[in-house]
């Protein structure tokens, strides 16, 4: 399928799922994600409507028989040319496959139409099983694309031609090197490419702290001031933090660095058998928490700031409210999130996998191993965008017989990590199931009801607009849910290109910026908002600059209470 542009304030776009949480799904074992039950209930909708039900049976009948006609007629005329020797230098064979290749893609955007609309028009369908079934079609159609397939994908069978069958046997050598893995699915990366500690991760910097769960890393100065107050980077722990620390040109940590900030990034642990009592609440607390005061402590400043990426972000969000609710000076003068969820009742298509029986299948496979493996969630994610995430990258090696790209947000994204089993059924359960951290002390921490509302720091929020992961109006919501001073920032790409999102000449990137001034609705929100070229970056560094204090030669590297322990990227991170 070509890739649409995306345009935020066309109104005829879909709205946003609802989440499935108000019909669970039984927990049935053979059908954990409850697949075919939501088609049951699909066609059990049709059933009572028998004729309009004929009327698109019927529909699609004649819609196959026009297409078989139009392509038969182009076949025998094609082949006719072919038959009587004018194809110059086309191979007959290469010819015969175009055509087939042609034909079959007509009669997969027939069925793709068809199908899409049969479960848009389903009538008397909750809307909860008319977007899982949804789902589910889109990753069969997608699987289905001729493109997939080595006879109807006429690159592959010219590049066989072409190489004397070499590219074929490269893909199968890829697609055993894949399965030795123990992976199911392409590569989305070379794993030789790169390296974390020499080519990926490479900023300068010490481990100057270290638990049971992070290690703290402080990045050296690149000039001889740097403005008084830190900067915090609190890391999704789904994957690994060097999400922000690519190569050179995609660091952000190198970008904050050379705007004059002492950066501090935590780097989590990858969790065995042994973490499997670990909780969210830990994640806050010895994670976050403990980042945050030991960097207040090297820099010997009162504040930082703390900014949060996806889950890690969450964990700021119930960290500043958990801070709001003691008695204790808070060490914090303003949070950042990148691409976070405070309110879960809009969580895209991840809704699929987090209704009741997703979640009952997910306690399940954490039971006897303590975590949930790594392959799991990569599953997960790249479902969610299945055509270019999984297709793209099985017909690029297995069929073209070619190596993955080079690309480090690609290998950062096979680098996963495992999560304990206490903590992921928290977090599913609480957060996506019962939206717990969006009602007003609706969810107990380390003893301290969370209330969001109690927040007085500043926000500055970011979303993305083509995020499959943290729909966008589901990070403005968090606007809606603090009473403190907000500023929201919309990039235009996805969960991870929209985060990492260095400036550059010439770029064609852009956003929306601009304070929330008590608008309610996201769509009212961007309508009011010019478009921006360029990075958020820039306009983050400027909202953080009248909150930073003077330009003062930098802390020491460490402090006597956290030494250096070794030099960055650490251990954690290497860890498989």
């Amino acid at each position: 399928m070509p890739n649409q542009i995306i345009d935020p304030r066309d109104k005829r776009q879909k709205p946003m799922k609802k989440h499935a949480k108000d019909k669970p799904l039984k927990s049935d074992f053979t059908d954990p994600l409850g697949i075919g039950e939501c088609f049951t209930s699909l066609f059990s909708s049709w059933a009572r409507k028998p004729e309009a039900l004929a009327e698109r049976l019927l529909d699609l009948s004649l819609t196959l028989q026009k297409t078989g006609n139009d392509s038969l007629d182009r076949f025998l005329s094609e082949f006719s040319r072919i038959d009587h020797g004018k194809t110059g230098d086309e191979d007959p064979l290469a010819e015969y496959i175009r055509l087939n290749a042609e034909s079959a893609r007509k009669y997969h955007a027939v069925f793709n139409r068809w199908f899409r609309k049969f479960i848009e028009s389903t009538p008397d369908l909750d809307e909860a099983e008319r977007s899982r079934a949804y789902f589910w079609a889109k990753q069969g159609i997608a699987a289905a694309a001729p493109s997939n397939y080595f006879w109807t994908n006429p690159g592959a069978v010219q590049n066989y031609l072409n190489s004397n069958g070499e590219s074929t046997a490269r893909g199968m050598g890829a697609w055993a090197a894949d399965m030795n893995r123990g992976e199911p699915l392409a590569s989305l990366s070379t794993p030789s490419a790169f390296k974390v500690g020499e080519n990926l991760a490479v900023t300068k910097g010490s481990v100057v702290k270290r638990n049971e769960l992070m290690e703290l890393i402080q990045y050296a100065p690149s000039g001889e001031t740097t403005f008084e107050v830190p900067i915090v980077l609190i890391q999704p722990w789904i994957n690994k933090y060097y999400i922000f620390d690519l190569s050179k040109r995609n660091s952000f940590v190198d970008f904050l660095v050379r705007e004059g900030y002492t950066v501090f990034i935590v780097s989590w642990k990858n969790p065995g058998p042994e973490m499997r009592g670990v909780t969210f609440a830990d994640y806050m607390t010895k994670g976050a928490l403990s980042a945050v005061t030991a960097a207040a402590d090297i820099s010997g400043q009162d504040h930082v700031h703390v900014a949060g990426y996806c889950i890690g972000g969450t964990a700021v969000a119930a960290l500043m409210a958990w801070l709001n609710r003691g008695g204790e000076k808070l060490p914090v003068c303003d949070w950042t999130l990148f691409a976070a969820l405070t309110d879960f009742s809009e969580p895209g298509d991840l809704a699929v996998f987090t209704g009741e029986s997703g979640i009952s299948f997910v306690e399940s496979l954490t039971r006897e191993k303590g975590v949930l493996d790594k392959q799991y969630l990569a599953l997960t994610f790249r479902m969610l965008k299945s055509e270019s995430l999984i297709w793209r990258t099985h017909v690029n090696n297995y069929l073209y017989g070619n190596p993955p790209p080079g690309s480090d947000m690609l290998f950062w994204n096979s680098d996963g990590t495992r999560l304990p089993a206490e903590m992921c059924s928290f977090y599913l359960r609480n957060f996506y199931l019962e939206n717990r951290l969006v009602q007003r002390d609706g969810l107990t921490l380390s003893g301290r009801p969370i209330d969001l509302m109690r927040i007085r720091q500043p926000l500055y929020a970011v979303g993305a607009l083509q995020d499959h992961i943290s729909p966008w109006k589901g990070t403005f919501e968090t606007l809606n849910r603090c009473t403190c001073p907000s500023r929201f920032v919309l990039a235009a790409d996805g969960h991870i290109t929209g985060i990492v999102n260095p400036p550059s000449p010439g770029s064609k990137k852009r956003f929306w910026a601009g304070d929330h001034p008590g608008i309610a609705d996201p769509d009212e929100w961007l309508g009011a908002r010019e478009t921006r070229r360029g990075s958020w970056w820039e306009d983050w560094v400027l909202w953080l600059r009248q909150r930073s204090g003077k330009r003062t030669p930098p802390p020491a590297m460490g402090s006597e209470t956290h030494p250096p322990l070794e030099a960055a990227p650490g251990t954690y991170v290497l860890e498989p």
